[in-house]
């Protein structure tokens, strides 16, 4: 750990440790808007969800209670937030099913009925309605919402940013193809889309006969039926009364179960956890809203992390080095990786790219917006899709209280028993340091991740693996130098394969090795 960091996370200890709750000024009630109306809640009840609000409260059904645990993207809403320190409107979509309904404090939700109606449909929902996108209809408005907030951030994606937003939406009826041809329309390289597959080409405008089936028209010919445009997809304007007034992000609502703190530093975190150690640490409520929901566990102190800004730190070091705060998203962190990537060559990234690679399948479009790393660790799933990687590339967690001051772990040092990890009752865990790889001039490393599950998209690993090893060129051909191979979903916590690292190190990298390995 950085001298800096260490002084810094002391004296913010100190002050925790000198704070007395009592004396801050909280905000007692709820203030935010749904489809550009304001509401404010006096009464609200910390245990009860978003979705449960709009639905019960305001009568907004056209989002859908499917699965209750964030799977099938039925309940899919767009929520936007102001970026106070650079001043933009960030879109996001989340399952409302998951998200608390203290969480949206101070932001907008925009829901299907709020981008346009039967008479007056948004472009989204008419290009569904004229590709046939749409059958029973049950989970037509969270696809509505995921393509509305793909098109909030970008309103001209490619074809594979399509794809993806719809990762986290499961549909019964239409077998997707209407659905991405739909969304296809506002493609900007649309026009690379495949015509006829190899050996159907037909010059015919409908359907060709081939032998006892039909060769239905392709996507090339249903994006080009329908006349399509990028500038009529608008957003719904972000309200403007959000922009211009700060709440005090200082919150703490009182429910007749539990009880929500959102603190807005740091310090004040610190001191929660110190009054309250039992309290549950919340942010993108993927986990704990399965724990309280269908394991009936229940938690009367639930923190909000969203607010401090010390937790939103991600950033890498000169020499490589990332750091990423226990309140970074993975969303945030995937966009932080690709940027460094294109600027970066692979040789000298190779484990930046395996993380990369493992975020991209990690459950959804709709989880990773709200989910962060630092919870995924703390969870401590054996079959967790990070954990595999920090741990094969010597990670280290950085954390942090108001008695002890800061402390550092490696990861794999942090996974005690199943679900059992060496964090404290009063402790937060502030950051993950990801070092930089140490390579002597002319060594080579090459790190790769795996996973491994029922389908590719939106599913948790039955096993998944990271494999790193760095080689170094002798006279007879590569030498083995360091070697990590980790796995998970083979014990109760993520495995290191000590015995196989040993049986290579040192050694000719060949088949010869690996056999002996195994």
């Amino acid at each position: 750990m950085a001298t800096s960091c260490v002084e810094t996370l002391t004296s913010v200890a100190n002050t925790a440790d000198g704070l007395i709750l009592e004396t801050l000024t909280w905000r007692k009630r709820l203030e935010f808007y749904v489809n550009q109306k304001r509401i404010v809640v006096d009464d609200a009840q910390p245990h009860q969800t978003l979705l449960w609000f709009l639905r019960t409260k305001l009568g907004l059904t056209g989002t859908k209670l499917g699965c209750g645990e964030g799977g099938c993207g039925a309940c899919t809403v767009v929520v936007a937030h102001l970026e106070r320190n650079t001043g933009r409107v960030l879109h996001r979509t989340v399952n409302a099913c998951l998200a608390p309904l203290c969480s949206v404090d101070g932001q907008s939700v925009i829901t299907v009925e709020g981008i346009g109606t039967s008479q007056a449909p948004h472009p989204v929902q008419q290009r569904i309605a004229d590709c046939h996108g749409s059958q029973c209809g049950f989970c037509t408005p969270g696809i509505v919402m995921s393509l509305y907030g793909l098109l909030s951030k970008n309103n001209k994606p490619s074809l594979a940013e399509l794809e993806t937003a719809f990762d986290g939406n499961l549909c019964r009826c239409t077998g997707y193809r209407p659905i991405l041809d739909a969304a296809k329309t506002f493609a900007h390289d649309k026009e690379t889309c495949p015509s006829t597959p190899l050996g159907f080409e037909c010059s015919h405008p409908r359907p060709c006969q081939e032998g006892d089936a039909n060769v239905c028209s392709t996507t090339s010919a249903a994006i080009s039926s329908v006349e399509a445009t990028f500038a009529t997809a608008a957003n719904v304007p972000f309200p403007k009364a959000l922009s211009e007034t700060h709440s005090s992000a200082l919150l703490k609502v009182e429910g007749s179960r539990v009880t929500w703190y959102r603190p807005d530093s740091l310090a004040v975190l610190l001191a929660l956890k110190k009054s309250f150690p039992q309290a549950k640490l919340v942010a993108g409520n993927s986990e704990v809203g399965i724990e309280t929901k269908f394991k009936m566990v229940d938690y009367p102190v639930m923190i909000s992390t969203a607010a401090v800004p010390e937790l939103h730190e991600l950033a890498f070091g000169n020499n490589g080095s990332l750091n990423v705060g226990g309140a970074v998203t993975l969303t945030d962190l995937e966009h932080h990786l690709e940027h460094f990537l294109a600027e970066h060559k692979l040789s000298t990234a190779s484990g930046m790219r395996a993380m990369l690679d493992m975020i991209r399948w990690f459950a959804s479009v709709q989880i990773r917006n709200v989910a962060v790393l630092a919870g995924n660790i703390v969870t401590a799933s054996p079959i967790s899709d990070l954990i595999p990687v920090l741990m094969a590339l010597d990670a280290k967690l950085v954390m942090a209280s108001a008695c002890n001051g800061p402390r550092e772990v490696l990861v794999c040092d942090f996974l005690k028993s199943y679900r059992v990890v060496e964090l404290k009752p009063d402790e937060v865990l502030c950051s993950v340091h990801v070092p930089a790889p140490d390579l002597p001039n002319g060594v080579y490393e090459f790190v790769r991740s795996y996973k491994q599950a029922k389908r590719r998209d939106d599913d948790i690993s039955i096993v998944n693996a990271c494999l790193r090893v760095q080689l170094e060129p002798t006279a007879n051909g590569w030498t083995v130098l360091h070697v990590r191979a980790v796995f998970g979903g083979m014990a109760a916590t993520t495995k290191r394969a000590k015995h196989a690292e040993a049986a290579f190190l040192g050694q000719p990298w060949g088949q010869a090795t690996l056999d002996s390995a195994l």
